[in-house]
Formats: C-alpha cells, structure tokens, sequence
C-alpha cells in the first residue's frame, strides 16, 4: 500500500509522515518512508541547485527532473513494496501536478512523466492557508517557497486537484497530534479496520 501525504510548503508532510510511520510501526506493520525530491540522487542535487536559485532552467526541464528523481528510486520503491505492508511517501507524483498547473502546463503532459510508476492507494492533502505556511518558516525558504502569491496559487491547485482527484483533504492548521489523529482515522477507513 502507498499513502502519500501532500501539501504545501510548511503544511507538516515530513512531521505527518514520520508520526504515521511511528504509529504504523507501533502495530507491528511494516514501513518505509520516502520524500520527493530526495537531494541524495544525482538528479535530486540538480533540483536542489534550481531550487536554491543556483541554476536556471525552463519550467519544463524542471518538472521533467522531478520525475526522473522518482525514476531514479523506482527500484528502492519496489524493493520496499515487495518487503513492506505499507510506503508513505512524503510528496511523490500528486506535488508535480500541483505545481506543473500553477507553472502553466498542460495536466496530461504532466501525468504521463510518470506513467509506470506505482500508483498511490491513498493521498492525503494537509491543508493550510498560505499565511500559515510563511508563520510557520520564515527564514531559508526556497525560491517557490518565497513567493506568496505563488504560494496562494498552490494552495488553490491543492485544493482543486484533491477534489478532481478524490484526494482525503485535512485541515492542518491544528496542533500536530490533532492533524496526526485525524491521519490515523482516515487510513483505518481505508483500510477497514
């Protein structure tokens, strides 16, 4: 099973998807946790470099390297599906989407960049207002991250995409084991128990 969690720059993904993982591994079940873009790949350090405003590249060069950064843990991700019950991906296809619209490409272009990849079962949108996204980091912000009204575009395209999607949206302007509970009630609904 791959549960994705997904949102915004600042919404909690990395908090969320290390405290689902805990509890997970509390019952015994079986995890492993990626984040896209993953910096250690050779592609990931390019993203990196675009996105710390060290290297210049068109929008489509850009969203072609994200996927080929999930391209490049293609082998771990089956690895890790043929060992473990349960993946949580912090970001993984879904944020490419999102942010390809915003940037003004076409939505069928952008799926197929990753057509072949396994798909997600599960993918919850933490939702927070972009005022909470900058509250929360106000310094060492990339260069999307900076850019509130970019920013507001993005919290839009969530939202729009998740419904379009049928993505499980949650508020995650409260506190991280209220966010974190309200995870752990839509995974059981998935999963029956």
């Amino acid at each position: 099973m791959i549960i994705v969690i997904e949102g915004g720059d600042q919404a909690g993904k990395k908090t969320q998807s290390q405290l689902l993982a805990n509890a997970l591994r509390k019952r015994k079940i079986k995890v492993k946790v990626f984040s896209f873009p993953d910096y250690s790949t050779p592609i990931g350090k390019e993203i990196k470099k675009y996105l710390s405003g060290k290297r210049k590249l068109p929008v489509q060069v850009v969203h072609c390297l994200l996927a080929a950064n999930r391209w490049e843990k293609l082998k771990e991700i089956k690895d890790a599906i043929s060992k473990n019950s349960v993946l949580i991906m912090n970001r993984y296809y879904q944020s490419n989407l999102v942010y390809g619209l915003v940037n003004g490409m076409k939505l069928d272009w952008l799926e197929n960049l990753d057509v072949g990849l396994p798909k997600a079962d599960l993918v919850i949108l933490l939702d927070v207002t972009p005022k909470q996204s900058f509250n929360r980091k106000k310094t060492k912000r990339d260069q999307f991250e900076k850019n509130r009204e970019f920013s507001k575009k993005i919290s839009r395209a969530y939202r729009l995409l998740a419904r379009k999607k049928h993505w499980k949206i949650i508020n995650a302007s409260g506190s991280k084991i209220q966010v974190h509970q309200e995870i752990l009630k839509v995974f059981a609904k998935k999963i029956g128990i």
